[in-house]
């Protein structure tokens, strides 16, 4: 007897089963193009039918170029493999898709992203305050409600080690993208979907992905600075070594003219820089000059949180001091949050401490926002100012893409330039 399956015709009349591991890990931190890519080849797999790079470029109406960018996405992300096709004229590539689960719980098959085995940290309720604190201060701002709870999963469920939570807070806010709770997790899992789960390990290949990583340290070194470049930072020193073609010791001296200044900085260094460019290439002025719009962007992005803070804090004040116990309300509110974070570290035998926290923070809340109404204020008076709600005057949404407002400030920029 033989047995033989109908071959698929009408393939919009079946599904595609996507693994979870796929939605809640890879796809948040994905570009758009590759998620389209990952998603379309799936679906053509699992229905046997046929598909080629042309094929799939046309269908998503993408450039060969984007889906060959996707592919080298997902191999980095280990969820692919890809080997050369000699049979196809002018190369080409075979693309193989892994089984997440087999990937990340399973054994792995040769050439995919190892991920060690991480048994969850154990930090006692100090230990946990710190860690807390420290995000705090790496950020720059309060933790939000459910952020603590968060952060608590990530050490019990995903084994991660508070260091490297640690680290990937300060990366996202030195690099000005989103320090949002959503997006620094999106970033944490891709690190240990990648196989870095230790601090150093994060920092190793962050250094090697940098280009330019030895010239960064050694200008701010130069300037007397003891911390890392921030991104924006680093995008104004890109420009000097691959738009203008400045070596390490012209930059060196630029950097010695901001001796006389009280505040050495790197726009300051920027400035001699591309006077001295424009004095080489008169003609190249123009250029320069849009190039440098990307930092006056964030400097102006700079100026409306700190603008923003100032008016939060203005009304937070008054109000507390009209309405003392609201000091106190949002005070309880935040260790209830740390505390249920904390019953979340002991597993199964927290549940009924966090059920219980949070429901003390959820009637502190509605006696908050009685009192703030019985003065005439709105419920969200005392919550952060922001005037884009969607990047939070960031320029960076949640999933790493920019805010459309971004382009609006770029472009009246360059209107006015």
């Amino acid at each position: 007897m033989d047995y033989k399956k109908q071959n698929v015709q009408n393939y919009f009349l079946y599904d595609t089963q996507v693994e979870n591991l796929f939605l809640s890990e890879y796809m948040p931190s994905a570009p758009e193009n590759a998620v389209k890519v990952y998603l379309l080849a799936l679906m053509h797999v699992q229905q046997g039918l046929p598909l080629d790079s042309a094929a799939l470029a046309k269908k998503l109406r993408l450039s060969a170029e984007d889906v060959d960018a996707a592919w080298d996405h997902w191999y980095k992300a280990g969820l692919v493999r890809l080997t050369k096709n000699s049979a196809q004229q002018g190369g080409g590539r075979n693309v193989e898709l892994l089984n997440i689960r087999e990937m990340v719980f399973g054994r792995r098959p040769e050439g995919a992203v190892s991920v060690p085995e991480s048994a969850p940290f154990a930090l006692d309720d100090a230990e946990f305050s710190r860690l807390l604190q420290s995000i705090e201060s790496a950020t720059g701002r309060l933790l939000e409600a459910r952020e603590p709870e968060e952060v608590a999963s990530w050490i019990s469920e995903y084994g991660m080690a508070p260091e490297v939570i640690l680290l990937g807070y300060k990366y996202c806010t030195q690099r000005g993208k989103s320090n949002r709770c959503r997006y620094v997790g999106a970033i944490l899992k891709d690190w240990r979907a990648k196989g870095l789960v230790t601090a150093d390990q994060v920092e190793d290949s962050l250094a090697a992905s940098d280009r330019h990583y030895e010239y960064y340290r050694a200008v701010m070194k130069e300037l007397g600075f003891h911390r890392s470049a921030s991104e924006p930072e680093k995008r104004i020193m890109d420009s000097w070594f691959d738009k203008m073609g400045c070596s390490l010791d012209e930059v060196k001296d630029a950097c010695r003219a901001t001796t006389g200044i009280g505040n050495p900085n790197i726009n300051y260094v920027n400035s001699v820089l591309v006077s001295r460019y424009n004095e080489k290439n008169a003609s190249g002025s123009q250029k320069v000059s849009e190039e440098n719009i990307f930092a006056k962007v964030n400097a102006l992005y700079e100026s409306i949180r700190e603008e923003n803070a100032r008016k939060t804090e203005q009304i937070r004040s008054e109000v507390f001091t009209k309405i003392p116990r609201i000091r106190s309300i949002m005070d309880e509110i935040r260790a209830c949050g740390v505390a249920a974070s904390r019953a979340m570290l002991r597993g199964g035998s927290g549940t009924a401490e966090v059920a219980r926290q949070k429901e003390k923070a959820e009637e502190l809340g509605r006696e908050k926002a009685r009192l703030l109404a019985s003065f005439g204020y709105a419920p969200d008076a005392l919550d952060a100012r922001y005037s884009c709600p969607k990047c939070r005057d960031t320029g960076v949404l949640d999933d790493g893409s920019r805010c459309s407002c971004f382009k609006e400030k770029a472009e009246a920029l360059l209107k006015k330039q």
